[in-house]
């Protein structure tokens, strides 16, 4: 898609004229719309007007002292312009955008719980991230809540709302799936009302074992912060990495090596494949081919070899720090890689042929939890997801980083929308993976993989974006010119996607649930961040 950033920019100056307050850029060359109080949702509606398949990539929220700026990072022609806004704190109000961007809503919801601003006009203003416990007027990103003041404020209360009573009208049952279930591995709640076997509404409830790492990082230097992110999710911690370091280069002006860049590249595929194996095998697991489970992770394995002999590490590799990585590839390892890597593709063929004609995962998966691409592009979903209902996006191909720009490859789409067609992309997704590192071991370029930085990051900010397997990955640094950051904020791939799930759960099946859910591929470590 062709861009035209200047054209974007000139309908914003004609419909809101002297409303814009002024233009600033985020790095890596980002343009910032900063817009009176109000004016936010007519540039929001400017921007949906000059690309239709435009959405919403996060919400950011900065403490200012006596104010709050807002950001909203719209994903427009394959790039992010931001629309900025401040809003006082005693007065922390704004009109939402969700009836714009439906996918606003867990973004509004996550800011309304972070920072207190009420977004009036939002359909359902509920608490998302917060526990019904926590006190009243105590919002933890503001800079005047810290570890001390908090443990002093927290009230518990006797009982938690989750148990409230659920008016089920005439025949409507509510089915509770979590925070402990056999389906979810990790603790997050759905309470699906059910008429008969149909699933008629769909309330999610996350935060579970939220962490507060975007409030941690703010007191950890950049580099302590490197460790910090990789530990949001141990399967793309890699992914977590990049982003972050390659935002913080945005800032520091900083060119990595070409060997880094196409090292990186080499982890984040194999981050990928690992991630989606682990994946299609527990879909396995969900629709009762436990078969494919024990298959398709059994073949997974010389994967993690490949990480260990790349970086040392099988799990949390590490390997990514700010200007390269912290390892080079040994000359001998590549033909051990290389071989690995030839053994899966094979392997592959096997499971295309199995995902195509066998029956029992046809049955489970074909016409199930279908998501149209009008649904996904209002819902703002990324990744598999959004390729497999016909959305053409990836970040490696719109915005190239690392060695992207250089390395052929196919962007997969499926235009089912169902759950077989978001399994099959990610079966698609191993076969390029695979591609991928084949090239960038045959033209690794030579020279260092790492330059040194100074550990001070000058002022400034910046946004970045990477392909993690679930989807787009994005992060947004400032910086105020020390060692440490004054805002970290990062928006996980499954955290846009689970509105999907309420979308494609309704009006199906409640066999159907697991099938769908884990079609999505929820991951709640990297959404309780």
């Amino acid at each position: 898609m062709s861009i035209n950033i200047d054209e974007i920019l000139k309908a914003l100056s004609d419909a809101l004229r002297d409303r814009i307050l002024q233009t600033k850029s985020l790095r890596p060359e980002k343009t910032c719309i900063q817009v009176e109080a109000g004016a936010h949702k007519d540039a929001v509606k400017v921007l949906l007007k000059q690309d239709g398949n435009a959405g919403i990539s996060a919400i950011t929220g900065v403490d200012l002292g006596e104010k709050i700026e807002l950001m909203y990072h719209i994903r427009i022609c394959g790039t992010i312009i931001t629309i900025g806004t401040i809003v006082s704190k005693e007065n922390a109000k704004i009109e939402s955008i969700t009836d714009l961007i439906p996918g606003a809503n867990f973004h509004e919801r996550e800011v309304s719980d972070l920072f207190g601003v009420t977004f009036e006009g939002h359909p359902n203003p509920k608490r998302l991230i917060l526990p019904e416990d926590w006190p009243e007027n105590v919002f933890p990103l503001r800079k005047d809540v810290t570890a001390a003041n908090f443990q002093s404020k927290t009230q518990i209360s006797g009982a938690s709302k989750d148990h409230e009573r659920v008016s089920n009208g005439e025949k409507l049952v509510n089915i509770v799936l979590g925070p402990q279930h056999p389906a979810l591995i990790e603790p997050e709640k759905f309470s699906l009302k059910v008429d008969g076997e149909i699933v008629k509404e769909v309330a999610p409830r996350i935060g579970y074992v939220h962490r507060g790492i975007e409030k941690a990082a703010e007191s950890r230097t950049y580099l302590q912060n490197i460790y910090l992110v990789e530990r949001i999710c141990g399967i793309c911690n890699a992914c977590h990495a990049t982003c972050f370091c390659q935002t913080v280069e945005a800032i520091m002006g900083v060119n990595v090596p070409p060997r880094a860049r196409y090292l990186r590249t080499i982890i984040l595929e194999l981050n990928r494949i690992h991630s989606h194996m682990l994946l299609l095998g527990h879909a396995g697991l969900e629709i009762g081919y436990e078969t494919l489970f024990h298959y398709m992770w059994r073949d997974r394995e010389p994967v993690l070899d490949i990480m260990e002999e790349l970086t040392g590490n099988r799990v949390i590799t590490s390997f990514i720090t700010i200007g390269g990585v912290r390892r080079d590839l040994k000359e001998e390892a590549i033909s051990k890689i290389n071989a690995g890597l030839a053994s899966l593709k094979k392997k592959m063929s096997f499971y295309r042929q199995l995902f195509e004609n066998d029956s029992t995962l046809k049955m489970r998966t074909r016409d199930v939890g279908v998501l149209s691409k009008q649904d996904a592009l209002k819902l703002c979903v990324v990744g598999p997801v959004a390729r497999g209902s016909g959305v053409d996006m990836d970040v490696r191909r719109d915005e190239p980083y690392a060695a992207y720009n250089e390395i052929p490859f196919r962007v997969i789409t499926y235009d089912e929308g169902d759950a077989w067609a978001r399994l099959m992309v990610r079966l698609g997704e191993i076969v390029e993976s695979i591609n991928i590192i084949q090239y960038a071991l045959e033209h690794l370029p030579s020279g260092p993989y790492r330059i040194k930085v100074p550990r001070i990051v000058p002022a400034g900010e910046a946004i970045g974006r990477v392909e993690a397997p679930r989807g787009e990955l994005f992060y947004y640094v400032k910086s105020n010119g020390t060692a440490y950051p004054e805002r970290v904020k990062v928006r996980t791939p499954t955290f846009a996607n689970i509105p999907a799930f309420v979308k494609i759960a309704e009006g199906g099946n409640i066999a159907d649930v697991p099938a769908s859910f884990v079609s999505l591929d929820p991951c709640f470590s990297c959404t309780d961040r």
